[in-house]
């Protein structure tokens, strides 16, 4: 009897450990997954976790894109890929899901550039304070980093 539970309890802790949620990110103290800067900016900030539940930081998406090219992957090879909302950086949009702005306004830490929105309404808004912004899809990004 006491075999059978200690059984089920290594089971069920085993089974939480490979969690595939997204975790917050620590600013001032998580490194970026690529780079290794200690990721400082949250609205720039992006998450990538792995089927078995790794969790990966980046300080900013051109990061998040040249660790996925670095390392032969594509969106379809990960539970979660997820950035920061530029207009509120607590939370995380699906990188399919989201709207992406490119232009001098974005000063992201490793020069990329790019803030995501949640919706393409969200990111027009800012065609006022600034007409050079472009605007690109998660397919576009993903052509644009070598």
């Amino acid at each position: 009897m006491k075999f059978s539970i200690v059984i089920l309890l290594c089971i069920g802790i085993a089974m939480s450990a490979c969690t595939t949620q997204t975790e917050p990110i620590y600013y001032g103290k998580d490194n970026c997954g690529l780079c290794k800067m200690t990721i400082m900016d949250s609205k720039y900030a992006t998450e990538l976790v792995t089927p078995k539940g790794k969790v990966f930081k980046f300080d900013d998406l051109r990061c998040m894109v040249i660790f996925m090219k670095t390392n032969h992957t594509s969106s379809a090879d990960y539970a979660h890929l997820v950035v920061n909302n530029f207009d509120n950086p607590q939370e995380f949009i699906n990188v399919t899901e989201g709207t992406f702005g490119q232009g001098t306004l974005f000063r992201s830490p490793m020069r990329g550039d790019l803030a995501a929105f949640k919706s393409p309404q969200d990111s027009q808004k800012l065609k006022e304070k600034d007409a050079t912004i472009k605007f690109f899809s998660w397919t576009q990004i993903q052509e644009m980093f070598n």
